[in-house]
């Protein structure tokens, strides 16, 4: 049966992964939750908690917008060269000191 969307907003790979195991405990997944399961834990990169704190980190202390940071979670950039293919032309107010700090707390935070 289908579940009432009460919430739109961006989640990270690894905070799908963590609702469908709890929704798996629940009952059994929708063909669609378990192909999404199976993707979320091959590409999950960090521990859903720390996802959830680095995305609320990107938009406190580097002004990202929720939709980016949550795709830096999932893609955990390690390299400035990756976060810049993220970051796109939007973010060009982060000097290059920020991004190297960036790219250091994702190193730290990989699984």
């Amino acid at each position: 049966m289908p579940r009432e969307v009460t919430d739109r907003r961006e989640i990270s790979l690894p905070q799908v992964k963590k609702i469908l195991r709890k929704r798996k405990k629940q009952g059994e997944l929708s063909f669609q939750q378990t192909i999404t399961m199976e993707h979320a834990k091959l590409f999950s990169k960090m521990a859903p908690a720390v996802a959830r704190d680095f995305i609320k980190r990107m938009q406190e202390k580097y002004e990202i917008d929720r939709p980016t940071a949550v795709q830096m979670a999932n893609i955990a950039p390690t390299s400035l060269e990756e976060l810049r293919s993220i970051l796109g032309r939007h973010y060009t107010g982060l000097t290059e000191e920020e991004m190297i700090e960036i790219v250091d707390y994702v190193k730290k935070k990989r699984k």
